[in-house]
């Protein structure tokens, strides 16, 4: 081959060869780590009293550390204590490990050791509620969970899979696999 074929090849050939080494270091290269995003704010021993659109107290919550996401406007809280009005007087009383509230205060997930007391009965008794986890909804005034839950009442102990709670006639209703022991009354 003369050098006038030759050089013009081996041209096209370190061209190839070098686009080639450049795409594969390309691939190996790491995309650079995102930050994570930070919080609007973050509140330290707060209380905060939640108002619903009418102006009412949807709910009262105090704890020892609030985080508001910025793109959600959500709200996810450090071993919060929740108190939730009554209609007709008294409170709901909750608290757990950690919780979230969406941007319209209209829902509220109690997460892990989840303890919710209701306001005294005709007896004077409170019914107790433990779970891991406790969705209420301060507007419809109800509360539910998926999971197994422990209720306390006076000296009556139910345990089921499941709960409904309607806050507003403090009723409530366990699922499935329910077990009771009732006390008598006093």
């Amino acid at each position: 081959m003369n050098r006038r074929v030759l050089n013009p090849l081996l041209l096209v050939l370190a061209f190839a060869l070098g686009s080639y080494a450049v795409w594969q270091w390309r691939q190996r290269q790491v995309p650079p780590v995102e930050p994570p995003l930070r919080s609007d704010y973050v509140l330290r021993d707060y209380e905060l009293i939640t108002l619903n659109e009418a102006g009412e107290e949807a709910f009262t919550v105090v704890g020892p550390e609030l985080e508001r996401d910025p793109q959600g406007k959500t709200l996810t809280l450090d071993q919060p204590r929740f108190s939730f009005p009554a209609k007709g007087g008294g409170r709901w009383n909750a608290r757990s490990d950690s919780a979230w509230v969406s941007a319209k205060a209209d829902e509220v997930r109690l997460l892990a050791r989840v303890e919710m007391v209701g306001p005294p009965g005709e007896t004077g008794d409170r019914t107790v509620f433990a779970t891991d986890r406790l969705f209420v909804f301060p507007d419809a005034q109800t509360a539910n969970s998926g999971g197994r839950v422990t209720v306390t009442h006076g000296d009556s102990i139910l345990a089921g899979t499941g709960l409904e709670v309607d806050m507003q006639a403090k009723r409530f209703q366990l699922l499935n696999d329910v077990k009771g022991r009732y006390a008598p009354r006093r």
